[in-house]
């Protein structure tokens, strides 16, 4: 008898959680939690979580992302459950960690659906992972083992560590030592040029060779010596073992597969550096947009007090001047309805201008989140 799957249903409201877990109970071994406290306190382990996001104290997305953080609970699919379907409401609860999203009210029919759909799909992550993690060992194992090659897979996992041009030359002088060769690196990037050797520094026939045949084509060979360039990187390489042209033929294409490597990481630093400087420029930007805001804001309340305070005075002012005009009850009826729209009105504009300051906070918010995101490589 197939095992079934565990499903923790998460619902402050008792007649939604029943409704849930009635509908699943034949399929599913079904676990109740009133809260998104509840929940997190339990030690059990699920399959599939079914997750409200209007609850008191924690609401789902709270609870999502604290379960995120626990270990082994990455991989657990999350469904949310909303009254409420926007578009908003779906982005968040994908950065909350949601996997999948229901509507209230829900049918049976989509929520198994839905329920098979998640779990089915964590069953062939688990696989494709598992088979992953097997294919990596073997292929490192073997590529190690190969030795020249080794050293190209030493460099490609490490380079993307580094966060500068000097780091990244010093692994390129690494990797040539590591297969006795000697040598020189030149890099130029957007934030300038920078030159490394096997031995230390530079000597002017090194950076010679090196800006003169940065341009003379991919691989260019002269005896024991050879050129390797592209965009961004060059490599000098000054003792190819000649003797063996087979060798001569592996470290080429390595020392190749090296520099591209190292050209593809450059160019990305040198774009997580510009947009490093994008953010500067994008933060300030948000900060005279927040002052500006904060003084619409101040200028608002202050109009509202002082328009209301206006408006009331003038109609005082005409209600006293109305008991002078022996005006009939049709005609002082009327001048009242004409007040009282008119202080509707009055109110209704203020109430709109509050509104359209409320929505750009909201703005100034996400673009605030996005600021603060960090992307890096």
């Amino acid at each position: 008898m197939t095992e079934k799957h565990r499903i923790a249903v998460v619902e402050d409201n008792p007649p939604q959680r029943m409704i849930l877990s009635r509908l699943l109970a034949s399929e599913h071994s079904i676990s109740e939690f009133a809260s998104g406290e509840d929940f997190l306190q339990s030690d059990q382990a699920f399959d599939v979580i079914l997750l409200d996001i209007e609850m008191p104290g924690l609401n789902g997305y709270e609870t999502c992302r604290e379960f995120r953080k626990r270990a082994n609970h990455a991989n657990v699919p999350v469904i949310f459950v909303s009254a409420h379907d926007t578009a908003p409401e779906r982005v968040a609860a994908y950065e909350a960690g949601g996997d999948d999203f229901l509507t209230k009210p829900i049918t049976a029919h989509e929520l198994k659906h839905k329920v098979k759909g998640v779990i089915e799909q964590r069953d062939r992550l688990r696989q494709l992972s598992d088979q992953s993690s097997t294919a990596q060992q073997i292929a490192f194992t073997a590529m190690t083992s190969m030795g020249d090659l080794g050293v190209v897979i030493e460099f490609l996992r490490h380079s993307t560590t580094v966060h500068d041009y000097d780091s990244i030359a010093r692994q390129l002088i690494d990797a040539m030592a590591a297969w006795g060769l000697r040598g020189a690196v030149q890099i130029r990037g957007r934030n300038g040029q920078m030159v490394l050797s096997t031995e230390g520094g530079m000597s002017p026939l090194q950076s010679s060779v090196l800006d003169n045949m940065k341009d003379i084509g991919r691989v260019f060979e002269f005896g024991s010596r050879a050129v390797i360039n592209y965009q961004h990187v060059s490599l000098l390489v000054e003792n190819l073992p000649t003797n063996d042209p087979d060798k001569v033929g592996r470290l080429r294409d390595h020392l190749a597969v090296l520099a591209e490597s190292a050209d593809i990481r450059i160019v990305g630093l040198d774009a997580m550096n510009e947009r490093d400087l994008q953010k500067v420029g994008i933060e300030a930007a948000l900060a005279e947009l927040r002052s500006a805001l904060q003084r619409i804001s101040e200028h608002t309340r202050i109009n509202r007090t002082s328009g209301q305070s206006h408006v009331l005075e003038m109609l005082e002012h005409l209600s006293r001047t109305m008991l002078t005009l022996g005006l009939t009850d049709i005609q002082q009826e009327y001048v009242d309805d004409m007040a009282r729209e008119t202080l509707e009105e009055t109110h209704a504009f203020f109430d709109q201008a509050a509104s359209i300051e409320g929505e750009f906070s909201e703005v100034l918010a996400r673009l605030e989140r996005l600021a603060d995101s960090d992307y890096r490589m």
